[in-house]
């Protein structure tokens, strides 16, 4: 096995202890009373979790398709952490990383899902053995839009559940009752618009940086 292949591997590893302690703990908190799958950066982290553990156990998949289920796994990690430290955290009471009561289980999934977990995903994407489409086939326009449906899925049920009264919105940006539906449309469109930009930007840097598989050094 190659050193890139080996190294891929325990990054993966590691990310996926990350990701499912990082959730566990988030289930253990009693600071915050949200159910935890209804956060997005919770459900992007089980998501990521399952696939990176999906891989350790099967080894890579065997087409595009499996690099874009990881890669919008990747996109929806980043993002929940880019979301979080531009906009979450600055505009909490406390105005940094953890609420003034936050326990010890809240602290903890914060630094592992907001801090750890984007790095080590991000990294063992890039590293790892590359089955992407062929480029004249799949632009990486064409490929970045494919990676965005992830958290498309998410605001599309959550909103739902919200807009039908069966859950509240977790996040008071996304909350038309709050802040008007105009300033939400405008919201969700940059966000949509930073989704696809990290994802053309991981498939351009992954295609650049990840050998195929059986690649030799």
């Amino acid at each position: 096995m190659s050193p890139p292949r080996d190294g891929a591997t325990w990054l993966g590893a590691l990310a996926a202890t990350v990701l499912t302690t990082g959730v566990t703990c988030q289930f253990l908190q009693h600071t915050d009373p949200t159910p935890p799958l209804l956060y997005f950066t919770v459900d992007s982290a089980v998501l990521a979790a399952a696939v990176q553990i999906r891989r350790l156990v099967h080894g890579p998949g065997s087409g595009p398709w499996d690099e874009r289920l990881r890669g919008s796994a990747v996109v929806g990690v980043v993002l929940s952490s880019l979301v979080y430290l531009t906009v979450i955290a600055p505009s909490s009471p406390s105005g940094g990383w953890f609420g003034t009561h936050d326990d010890v289980w809240a602290r903890t999934a914060t630094l592992l899902l907001h801090g750890a977990a984007p790095v080590l995903v991000v990294a063992e994407f890039l590293v790892s053995p590359c089955r992407p489409a062929p480029a004249h086939l799949a632009p990486a326009r064409h490929e970045a839009a494919l990676l965005a449906w992830w958290p498309g899925a998410y605001l599309a049920v959550v909103g739902t559940l919200a807009w039908s009264g069966a859950a509240t919105m977790p996040y008071l940006f996304l909350s038309p009752s709050r802040f008007g539906t105009g300033p939400v449309i405008a919201t969700i469109a940059a966000l949509f618009a930073t989704v696809l930009a990290l994802a053309a930007a991981l498939t351009a840097a992954h295609r650049r940086l990840a050998r195929p598989p059986g690649a030799h050094a």
